[in-house]
Parts: C-alpha cells; structure tokens; sequence
C-alpha cells in the first residue's frame, strides 16, 4: 500500500493548516482562515491527485491480497517430553544424602550428610530439620562452581561499591558472610521449531513538490522460512527461585557440563526440584518460539527498508528430550526495612543479579546537604555581585 503525506499551506498567508476534527473544517494556525476540506482539494493538481489515486488503488489491492490471506499467529506442539533417560532414584547415593527441610518457607535442601546445614539459604530459618533422601530424581549432569565463596563475596563487594544511598546493612562483613553456594535443578529443554514468517516492510521517501514536503511509503510483504533446532533450554525447576532472577544468570557453559556425581557437593547446597517437567514446558517452548522469531525478523531486517513489522505467523513446535541438570548459584537474602532482598550469581561466570534499596534517610540527608552547599555557594555569589566586584 502506498500512501503520501502533503503538508497543506494556507492559501492567504502561507501558513500551515490543521485538521479541527470539531468543525470538520481546516484552519490556518497564524491567520485564523477556515476552509473545508474540498476547498483545499481542489487547489491541488488534479494530475497530481489522480495519479496519486490510481497508485494507492494498486497498493491498497496488494496489501489487502496480503491481509486476506493472513490468519494470525498460529503455533502447532508436536510429540511428547522424552524424559525416560532420567534416573527415578538417587540409588545407592541416597545412603549419603540429607534432605533438609525448612518449617518456615517449606524449601527442602540437599547435601551431603558430612555438610552441616544450620539454617535455611532462602528465609534465613535457623530451624532445618534433616531426614533421609527419597522419592527424588537423581539429576544426570552438573556444572560444577568455577567461582569459590571468596570470589562471590568480593563480586558482592564491588557490586554495592560506591553506592553511597544504600542501607548499611547490605554491606556488612555478616551480611557478605552469609552467601551461600547452592546447586539449583534445572530442566534442560531439547526442541525444534519450524515456521513461516510473515513481515510488513516499509520504504519511505520524502522530497520538495514546489511549496510541498511529499512523503510516500512503500510497503512490502515480506516472507521468511527457517528450521533451527535447540539444545538444553534451561528452566529453573525450584519454586525457592524467581524465575526472572534466574533467566538474568544466564547464559551457563554447557561445554564444562560434567556428569553428576555426588563427589562436586561437599562444601555447597543442593535444591531439590519441586516444578514438574509438565509445568516447565510453556517456558521452554515460548524461549524457542520467541527465538526462532527473532532469527527470523533480523534476516527480514537485512533488506532495504525504513521498518519492518511482523504480522503473522505458522509455526510448528516439536518437543524433543529433557535432561535433568544442577547449575552453580551462590544467593544471598537480605531483610531490610520489611522487605527481603534476593542476590543471586553465577557460579561459573560470576554474573550477579539483583536489586538494591535506596535508605531513605541517606537519601534525604544527601538532599539536604547538597540544598545547603548551594545555597551557601549563591550566597556568596549574590553578595560578590551586590559588592560591586
């Protein structure tokens, strides 16, 4: 579809003229002259119009073709979550095992029955109770931590740095001591997506027609065709976790991805998983499709257009395998002024997450002292000026 933009000029004074959707009328924004919209029209060009007409017929046409023929986005799920190479028991390691279990938050802890766990990592409970590992699926890969507990708390230190509004409390030395490293489940996604892409690209120019700035758009539809298959999309399958706060950790190195073998826990935590692979599914195949979309967009993108939009799709998504896999996190919850503050890094990467608070009073305090020294500083500026240089 074509379409041209014509800034209208009064015919008085030169001024430009405005659409007054009250009257239906247009008026002249400096001499205050009103013409109706045919009175305008018709101190155009009637070629001009004409042609003008005919071209957007031939687009119009074009671009209704299109939208006839678009049904939407349309996504099809294919097969079923192949899970079958998860083992259903920790087996004989289970011997080793303590579940921890908090009385407060309900999180459950694993580790080994040589690690000590005095308190809950999530709400800071000092009562966990221990009992025998059962009934859990034995995770097959792990990424070990990369990063010690020193490492992790200095990260912690640089990331409050030289925040001078921040409540004391944050940093600490009991505070920073209280970082934990805990293995987090994950469920680790294998899919493919095939899809048929649909985009609206457009082309715009403008040029001086005599006492006119014309603009015409060009549009285009745009179609794109891909297949791309995806290995070991993650999702946090522990309900103690923000999922936000975990998609911020990424991305992991699965090239460092060992099997598991209870022989990396000693010194570190483990969650045990409480999300269904079930429930997991609708993340996963959203991160796929959503994905598979952008390839798809940036390759339109790579054409001669001013922007491209998409406006449909049909996309085929099929599930594939899921593996069960522990990642490194070290996490750190701080209470503060009625509110719990979650951190959160990388234990292979070092990349930390989280928001801080700003203390209110050291906000105020710094607002009044740099108040003062301003006023103090125009002052003594007005009375340098009064006292005549």
């Amino acid at each position: 579809m074509a379409s041209q933009t014509v800034n209208y000029k009064c015919p008085s004074c030169g001024g430009p003229l405005h659409y007054d959707s009250a009257s239906g009328k247009l008026k002249c924004d400096y001499c205050l002259s009103v013409y109706t919209p045919d009175e305008i029209s018709s101190m155009y060009s009637d070629e001009y119009d004409a042609a003008d007409k005919n071209q957007n017929v031939e687009y119009e046409q074009q671009a209704e073709a299109d939208v006839m023929s678009h049904k939407g986005d349309e996504i099809t799920v294919g097969g079923k979550w192949d899970s079958s190479t998860i083992p259903a028991d920790w087996g004989e390691d289970s011997a080793n095992m303590v579940a921890y279990t908090c009385q407060s938050c309900g999180g459950e802890i694993l580790a080994e029955a040589s690690t000590a766990a005095t308190s809950c990592p999530y709400c800071g409970n000092p009562t966990i109770i221990p009992s025998q590992l059962s009934g859990q699926m034995r995770p097959q890969y792990i990424i070990p931590f990369k990063l010690d507990q020193n490492a992790a708390m200095e990260a912690y230190r640089k990331y409050c740095k030289r925040k001078i509004l921040l409540p004391k409390t944050f940093s600490t030395n009991s505070t920073v001591e209280k970082l934990r490293g805990i293995y987090i489940p994950f469920w680790l996604f294998d899919s493919h997506v095939s899809g048929d892409y649909s985009f609206l690209g457009s082309v715009s120019t403008s040029n001086r027609e005599g006492d006119y700035i014309v603009t015409r758009t060009r549009e285009f539809s745009i179609r794109r065709s891909l297949e791309v298959g995806y290995r070991g999309i993650p999702t946090d399958a522990s309900r103690n976790m923000p999922d936000d706060l975990m998609d911020s950790l990424e991305p992991y190195d699965y090239s460092q991805m060992k099997a598991f073998a209870t022989s990396y826990l000693p010194g570190y935590l483990a969650d045990r998983s409480d999300v269904s692979i079930e429930e997991s599914s609708d993340r996963a195949k959203n991160r796929a499709v959503a994905s598979a979309q952008n390839i798809a967009h940036r390759d339109a993108q790579k054409g001669p257009y001013t922007s491209v939009l998409p406006y449909g799709s049909r996309v085929s998504f099929e599930k594939g395998e899921v593996h069960y896999a522990l990642l490194p996190v070290y996490i750190l919850k701080v209470a503060w002024d009625g509110k719990n503050y979650l951190y959160a890094m990388n234990g292979q990467t070092g990349k930390f997450v989280g928001d801080l608070p700003v203390a209110k009073g050291r906000f105020f305090g710094l607002f009044t002292g740099i108040t003062g020294a301003l006023f103090v500083v125009f002052y003594f500026i007005v009375q340098f000026i009064l006292s005549g240089f």
